[in-house]
């Protein structure tokens, strides 16, 4: 089966902010004299106050010595704080291979989001030599503890043996993990792998179920695939009014797919009667205000 494209090792680093600082001068200087005893909590908490703003005028360069002070303790939280400022450039030039070292101390203290990191950073070459065999060994370690990016993009590498051996049933595995999380990628490929029966047996009412899933947290080509499956009544009525409703959407976002979804949408105007197609513009306005608003 063709998989759904792969979206790329997408990964929420955050920056460690710590504990939030109170609004009195004194609590700020006895957090401030914490720190600088080489309490790392304090640490933290006064590189997040110092880099976000939090109580004090923002400034970087001090969020950047508080959050050194604590890396250089050991703490993972703020390792990978330093990998986050150093891949972004936050206050510093742009370093990913500083970054990529700082990922790594973190991720080897078994810091999950810093594990995520270094699977994407080793899958692009990123700061680092690129190599699937290692994106794969930290993908792993990252899925294993629930990271649900890191189940999905494990799934794509299993599916398509990259850095392992070609495993349908682990990729299926991985990706209905990621899916059960709510992992919006993994239920697009979770209802293609049911359109197909894919390690699993065909259900195209699965398949639509699961697509309805990701369209509804706003994924562009589970909008499109759910229009195709409105269009021909695949495991669900045939309803060409909401299959030009779900093509509208996936062409309002944007994104790469959206006028191949535009095409759609236009070719599938001319089929629809004009109080049809009146009333699936309306539809369309209503829920694109209705996504918006969120």
């Amino acid at each position: 089966m063709q998989l759904s494209r792969y979206l790329g090792f997408v990964v929420l680093g955050v920056l460690a902010s710590g504990t939030a600082v109170a609004g009195s001068s004194r609590d700020f200087q006895a957090l401030q004299s914490a720190a600088s005893q080489g309490d790392t909590a304090a640490q933290l908490s006064l590189a997040g106050a110092y880099m976000f703003g939090d109580g004090i005028v923002r400034d970087e360069a001090a969020a950047l010595q508080w959050y050194r002070a604590a890396a250089d303790q050991g703490s993972p939280e703020a390792q990978m704080s330093l990998g986050m400022i150093y891949a972004g450039g936050e206050g510093v030039a742009k370093d990913e291979q500083e970054a990529a070292k700082w990922f790594r101390l973190a991720g080897e203290q078994g810091l999950v989001e810093a594990q995520a990191m270094l699977a994407g950073i080793y899958a692009t070459g990123k700061g680092v030599p690129q190599d699937d065999k290692e994106a794969v060994k930290w993908l792993r370690l990252a899925a294993a503890k629930g990271d649900a990016a890191s189940q999905n993009n494990l799934g794509w590498m299993c599916a398509n043996g990259r850095g392992t051996a070609m495993a349908p049933k682990e990729a299926a595995k991985w990706y209905r993990l990621a899916a059960d999380q709510g992992f919006a990628a993994a239920q697009l490929t979770v209802g293609q792998m049911y359109s197909a029966g894919f390690t699993v047996a065909k259900d195209d009412k699965e398949a639509a179920r699961w697509y309805r899933l990701a369209a509804d947290q706003g994924l562009p080509q589970a909008h499109l695939t759910l229009g195709q499956v409105y269009e021909k009544g695949l495991g669900v009525p045939q309803d060409l009014r909401a299959a030009y409703v779900e093509y509208s959407l996936a062409a309002a976002d944007g994104s790469d797919g959206s006028d191949a979804a535009a095409k759609e949408r236009d070719r599938l105007a001319k089929k629809l009667p004009a109080a049809d197609l009146q009333a699936a513009r309306a539809k369309t306005t209503q829920n694109v205000a209705k996504a918006g608003g969120k």
